[in-house]
């Protein structure tokens, strides 16, 4: 039984993740350039985190990564090599933060700038580093405001579930 809820709860995570990374797809932006997104898909991703552990939390952002790209025709491509580059660096920082025992907003923090690291590294490389380094004030602004909404909306939540659990 122990197994089959695992399973429960890694399959409704990611499902909500890769709703919620539709939507944001969906959205316009509203940002100075239409790629960069709020990371409504990383809340799911810390609750799994939080709720399991990083190895659980590390299958559901790759799962996103690979079932959104299958889904929407980009896998293999330019964007899903990315997209992989951000969730492994967003995976990273979020080992990273649980070594230095950081809180929910924190870690949802040092993953936001990881991701975008990720990205960055393979835009710069691949277009350039002009480019990349144009964006890069941006990026961080961005990194730090909205891994702080996303690390406090996703904390309420957590607080929420353990309740019920």
């Amino acid at each position: 039984m122990k197994r089959q809820r695992y399973i429960v709860i890694i399959g409704v995570l990611l499902a909500l993740s890769l709703i919620f990374a539709y939507i944001e797809m969906i959205l316009p932006s509203f940002l100075p350039n239409p790629a960069f997104k709020i990371g409504l898909s990383q809340i799911p991703i810390l609750l799994t985190f939080y709720l399991l552990d990083l190895k659980s939390a590390t299958a559901v952002s790759t799962g996103k990564v690979l079932m959104m790209s299958l889904l929407f025709g980009y896998f293999l491509t330019y964007i899903f090599f990315v997209n992989i580059a951000g969730a492994v660096f967003s995976i990273i920082f979020i080992g990273f933060s649980q070594y230095l025992k950081f809180s929910i907003p924190m870690t949802s923090l040092m993953s936001s700038l990881g991701h975008n690291l990720g990205q960055f590294l393979i835009i710069g490389y691949t277009l350039g580093w002009n480019i990349a380094l144009f964006y890069l004030p941006f990026i961080l602004v961005f990194s730090v405001l909205f891994g702080l909404i996303i690390g406090f909306i996703s904390k309420s939540l957590l607080l929420k579930i353990e309740k019920r659990l």
